[in-house]
């Protein structure tokens, strides 16, 4: 063997070694990260609730809420990994894009909700955000809404806030592929309609996300009703993101108790 040839073996191990060593700690990282909020949901236990200044915290969150009063909700959808709490920095929205429950420094973060949705107002729609990890953890399987199939299996999902009232079951209204446009583009921007307070407003939305929509889910919504929207990244284009959107069906707008 030439030595040219013996160099490119050994760099072209060295390479593969590298990569291999940083895709195990990207998984290892991954699985630390779930094993953390396996924790935190953990940490649900039937007790008394608890009255704060902003309203009173449902009993099995309250354990919750101690731990880290930045906690505002809890977001499940069956068949899926997604099964994490939600936080809100109101004054630092993306404090936890890359922070754990613990407040920790990491890839996956936390599932957040925007700065501008409010469940004390509250607001028309709750914007929460998810990394689309790799290794399926935080908001990776909300891509499986991209096909009918998994959608009628899973019309439903449950998002609750930990204050008493806010516990809600929520129907998939539209779900499908966007992007992040320039701020000159004319094209509708899903992710600047958190919040909302106005009719106007909850209807240019609905009529957005509804074109955007990867199929019909039948699902029809009025002036009043609580949205919630869930985002992640998506890789079909530069800056690609995918949402769906539901509305609460057990309920509609109500302030926390």
């Amino acid at each position: 063997m030439s030595l040219v040839r013996k160099m490119i073996l050994v760099i072209s191990l060295i390479v593969f070694v590298g990569a291999a060593g940083v895709l195990l700690d990207y998984f290892l990282d991954g699985m630390k990260e779930q094993g953390d909020l396996d924790d935190v949901s953990k940490m649900k236990t039937e007790r008394e609730d608890l009255v704060t200044d902003k309203g009173t915290v449902v009993g099995k969150y309250v354990d919750m809420y101690l731990a880290n009063k930045d906690i505002i909700g809890w977001i499940k959808i069956k068949d899926t990994k997604i099964d994490y709490p939600v936080m809100q920095t109101q004054d630092n929205p993306e404090y936890y894009i890359h922070r754990n429950f613990k407040k920790e420094v990491t890839d996956a973060g936390t599932p957040f909700m925007d700065g501008v949705s409010d469940i004390f107002i509250p607001t028309s729609n709750f914007m929460i955000y998810g990394h689309n990890m790799k290794n399926g953890t935080m908001f990776h399987d909300l891509l499986q809404y991209k096909d009918k199939s998994f959608f009628k299996q899973h019309k439903t999902f449950k998002f609750d806030t930990i204050y008493k009232g806010g516990q809600g079951k929520y129907a998939v209204v539209a779900a499908g592929y966007s992007q992040i446009y320039s701020a000159d583009s004319t094209k509708f921007k899903y992710y600047q309609h958190a919040g909302m307070t106005s009719e106007s407003d909850f209807n240019e939305f609905i009529r957005g996300v509804k074109s955007l929509s990867e199929y019909d889910t039948g699902v029809t919504t009025e002036y009043g009703d609580q949205l919630v929207t869930l985002s992640t990244c998506a890789y079909h284009v530069k800056n690609g993101r995918f949402f769906v959107v539901a509305k609460r069906i057990d309920a509609k707008q109500v302030k926390p108790q």
